[in-house]
């Protein structure tokens, strides 16, 4: 039996969709290339939630890798500036700025202010969260509403803010801090599960609308990491969790930041709405 060649796929494209706008691929130098450059080199980065941990681990992958980088938080003023200084010694510009990810006008301020140091932003990341362990029967609203407050409607505030800087320009990339708990709920936790579920859900679905206008979406979903919300948790707990994993330990926010910087780099050009998730095969698919 003799195989037929397959058609190319822009023929593919024009007889099955020819109604599909044609965006064009952005220009990706090959890997083996002669170009030194760094990934991020000249990119403009706001990470919100940047701190420590995951967040800060982020911030500084960025800086290694080139990118100018704002440093939004609320709060926890030392290590955020210690962390300024560090990038600055890297060669790029960083800053520090206050923001409370519940109040969507200081949302919005950060993405201003960033644009405003900066000349642009390229890159978006929504890392702001708070963990909260409680049976959902014993559940208090009040933490409900917080953790909802800041780990779901603090990414959609972040989301918009940087989409309204972000279309206008037809280009962007913004990464969104879910969990793997988005894809593998556990119990006694049911409010943090709900919260990185929505984000998963949301950023499916403007991924969705603002793809062909330049700007992606994806999310991140880091498992057991090495961070102070994971230390503040139940050390039991903790221990019987790692000791589930088949690669036996915990990540560290290193290898989860890595993630983040594929999702803003050119040759994440084509991932749209996806969740990466580094986790030690605690979830698999």
């Amino acid at each position: 039996m003799r195989w037929r060649a397959s058609r190319s796929a822009a023929s593919c494209r024009s007889a099955s969709s020819p109604g599909r706008p044609n965006v064009p691929a952005p220009d990706i130098e090959p890997v083996n290339g002669p170009s030194k450059m760094k990934r991020l080199e000249g990119k403009k980065a706001l990470v919100i939630g940047s701190a420590t941990g995951i967040g800060a681990a982020v911030c500084r992958l960025f800086g290694q890798e080139g990118a100018d980088v704002a440093l939004a938080d609320l709060g926890r003023t030392e290590p955020r500036e210690a962390l300024v200084a560090e990038l600055t010694g890297l060669g790029v510009d960083a800053f520090a700025l206050e923001c409370d990810v519940t109040d969507r006008a200081q949302v919005e301020a950060a993405v201003a202010a960033a644009v405003a140091r900066f000349g642009a932003v390229d890159i978006v990341v929504n890392n702001a969260g708070l963990g909260a362990n409680a049976d959902f029967p014993d559940q208090d609203w009040e933490q409900w509403h917080r953790v909802i407050d800041i780990n779901l409607n603090g990414v959609a505030y972040g989301m918009k803010a940087a989409l309204a800087h972000m279309l206008p320009r037809g280009k962007g990339r913004i990464i969104n801090t879910a969990s793997q708990l988005s894809h593998k709920p556990a119990p006694g936790n049911a409010v943090y599960c709900a919260a990185k579920a929505g984000v998963v859900g949301l950023s499916v679905s403007v991924a969705q609308e603002v793809a062909a206008r330049g700007v992606t979406i994806n999310c991140v979903c880091p498992g057991p990491t090495d961070t102070p919300m994971w230390n503040a948790g139940d050390d039991d707990w903790n221990k019987w969790k790692l000791s589930t994993l088949p690669i036996r330990r915990i990540g560290q926010p290193e290898e989860i930041a890595w993630a983040y910087v594929y999702l803003a780099s050119d040759e994440a050009g084509y991932m749209v709405g996806q969740s990466i998730s580094p986790n030690g095969g605690d979830v698999m698919w």
